[in-house]
């Protein structure tokens, strides 16, 4: 299971610095993701980002130390299990106004019976298409969510 670099700064009460990505450009996020930044946002929300340009910016932050985070166009639970599939660690889910919603964005990023994330690790890239043993179980701790009004 990768680590979670975000996760763990926050859980450490270290303080992080980041940028967030608007131009849905693999080529701009690889290089600031060799620039020194902790974190770097990938906005769905205001930038024309989609699950594929998501795809490739992540795979471009990959082998730098910056931990990717992303933003959704919306607390949609179609697209934040998609982004979790390829490979999303962190979301920061907008427009949640109030414990409903909090609640079925945190439902999406779980599995049953916690949850209502669809299990298809095996076509999917956060599990190393079924490379990472337990990562059903694994996958879960992993996770940071995050909502945003």
């Amino acid at each position: 299971m990768m680590k979670n670099r975000f996760k763990e700064a926050i859980q450490a009460g270290r303080p992080q610095i980041g940028l967030w990505l608007g131009l849905s450009s693999s080529y701009s996020a690889e290089l600031l993701a060799g620039a020194g930044f902790d974190w770097l946002l990938i906005d769905g929300e205001h930038a024309p980002n989609n699950v594929q340009t998501v795809l490739t910016q992540l795979q471009a932050m990959a082998p730098y130390p910056s931990q990717p985070v992303v933003r959704p166009s919306w607390n949609d639970p179609v697209q934040i299990k998609q982004l979790l599939d390829v490979g999303t660690q962190t979301l920061l889910v907008p427009m949640v106004q109030n414990a409903d919603e909090a609640r079925a964005a945190v439902a999406a990023t779980r599995y049953p019976p916690q949850g209502i994330r669809g299990v298809g690790s095996a076509l999917a890239r956060a599990s190393r298409w079924n490379r990472i043993p337990d990562y059903l179980h694994q996958g879960q701790r992993g996770d940071v969510r995050v909502g945003a009004n």
